[in-house]
């Protein structure tokens, strides 16, 4: 199962207001996991933005030939090649400054999820930040109904799939090390969320 459900038109909608978001966090130089690829838009966008930066690209063994296919119309020749990424199994041994996501916490199953957190926290450098971006229910807030149609839409397609509650992966967070660092509002109801690694971990 591919990590993205047809999201590629939301991509760009979204690339430029992520980039704002995230572009204060990225330091010079810094070395950025992205879950999830897709077809390379945030990739594309944020590494033309800030070529100083490193930024790997994944996919799941389902959605890699859709990234590859999308790097050969298009090729990011100062990036390293993608590599194949299921969450719940063995990662990379480099160190990142930061491991990013958007819209995969509601497509994977919890348990993904859950080793999604449990794998970047060591895989972080310290000071390094988990960012995931989209849609997220808060048990303290009055969920839109845009969110609660595609969060009942994501369940009827494939039970293990659905909006995700921030006081869930914060619990998640807080199991791996990590700790909540900000909560972002971006455009059309979604949300991104930061974790951080400590200094001294």
């Amino acid at each position: 199962m591919s990590s993205h459900i047809g999201d590629n038109s939301a991509a760009a909608r979204n690339r430029a207001p992520i980039y704002e978001a995230l572009g204060p966090r990225l330091s010079p130089g810094a070395r950025v996991l992205e879950i999830g690829s897709g077809q390379a838009v945030h990739a594309r966008y944020i590494t033309a933005q800030r070529p100083d930066i490193v930024w790997q690209m994944s996919e799941t063994p389902a959605g890699m030939a859709t990234l590859c296919n999308s790097l050969d119309r298009e090729p990011i020749t100062s990036q390293p090649a993608p590599i194949t990424l299921d969450v719940r199994k063995a990662w990379p041994t480099s160190q990142y400054t930061m491991i990013f996501g958007a819209n995969v916490a509601h497509i994977m199953p919890m348990a993904a999820v859950q080793a999604l957190f449990e794998h970047s926290a060591p895989a972080l450098a310290a000071g390094g930040s988990l960012c995931l971006y989209g849609p997220f229910f808060d048990i303290q807030q009055t969920t839109g109904v845009g969110n609660q149609r595609f969060d009942t839409a994501l369940r009827a397609r494939d039970p293990a799939m659905g909006l995700r509650t921030r006081q869930a992966l914060d619990a998640l967070a807080e199991a791996a090390g990590l700790v909540p660092a900000a909560c972002e509002v971006m455009p059309q109801d979604n949300r991104l969320l930061i974790w951080s690694k400590d200094d001294a971990s």
